[in-house]
């Protein structure tokens, strides 16, 4: 297996992680009633941001150069998983466009930071 597809597989376990653990934090929130449901779905949007610029600032630093590149092919893959899981559920619409841009230009954006910030 080569070293991108490390890095990606990587980062895509570091993804889904993240959004797991956010998602069992936020939900106990709610369950204890400590935030209403129109906070747990802001915070649920912002920590699903957290979690793919995270991705994409790991693949940044793994990655040799042009970490935007990186970072597109990640989001490229991410994307093409949720939308195969979304045409399974039926839950495509304009709105999840929109939230798949979002994850595209947090992946793109934190594989940027990421390859700037690596230690040469």
């Amino acid at each position: 297996m080569s070293l991108m597809t490390k890095n990606l597989f990587k980062s895509i376990t570091i993804i889904i992680s993240l959004l797991f653990i956010f998602s069992i934090i936020i939900n106990i929130l709610y369950y204890f009633d400590i935030i209403s449901n129109n906070i747990s779905k802001y915070i649920k949007m912002l920590f699903s941001i957290l979690s793919f610029f995270i991705g994409g600032l790991y693949i940044g630093k793994n990655s040799l150069n042009k970490g935007y590149i990186n970072g597109l092919k990640l989001s490229f893959v991410i994307v093409i998983l949720f939308l195969i899981i979304g045409i399974a559920v039926n839950n495509l619409s304009y709105s999840r466009i929109i939230y798949y841009i979002i994850i595209t230009i947090c992946i793109t954006f934190g594989a940027m930071i990421g390859i700037s910030k690596k230690v040469k």
